[in-house]
């Protein structure tokens, strides 16, 4: 959802074209999570005031897969013309960081939390912008 909710907002072509890549990578990486959810099995459970998930799937890719997701969440914000958008990678890059440190094995649910609550970011840059009367695009 990154990359499509950063395209939405840029008007330059180029960067426009970058994210139109991410956007198609992240559709693909989708469709795998998404096989590996109906076909096999996944659990939850609460654990130590967490969420827990355990799906079956090649821990092999586990990582590359991993990989991939971050920088099609990250890179949109650092790519986009919007101001202040970066800051919204730097918290997400540094919520993640917390979430590995002290939550490795509730990463999921812990991570998704520091997110929903770094979404709201998003408001205060288009407001704080509308109310200086400049347009939130372009840095």
């Amino acid at each position: 959802m990154m990359p499509l909710s950063v395209l939405l907002m840029e008007e330059e072509t180029k960067r426009r074209r970058v994210l139109r890549i991410l956007l198609g990578t992240g559709i693909a990486l989708s469709l795998y999570y998404g096989f590996y959810l109906l076909t096999s099995n996944v659990t939850s459970e609460i654990l130590n005031c967490h969420i827990l998930y355990t799906i079956e799937s090649p821990k092999t890719l586990s990582l590359p897969t991993f990989l991939i997701y971050l920088a099609i969440t990250v890179a949109p914000l650092f790519i986009s013309s919007v101001k202040r958008m970066y800051l919204m990678g730097i918290l997400i890059i540094l919520s993640l960081a917390i979430s590995v440190f002290f939550y490795k094995v509730h990463l999921t649910s812990v991570w998704c939390f520091f997110a929903a609550v770094i979404s709201m970011i998003i408001l205060w840059i288009l407001r704080s912008d509308n109310a200086s009367g400049e347009k939130a695009k372009v840095r």
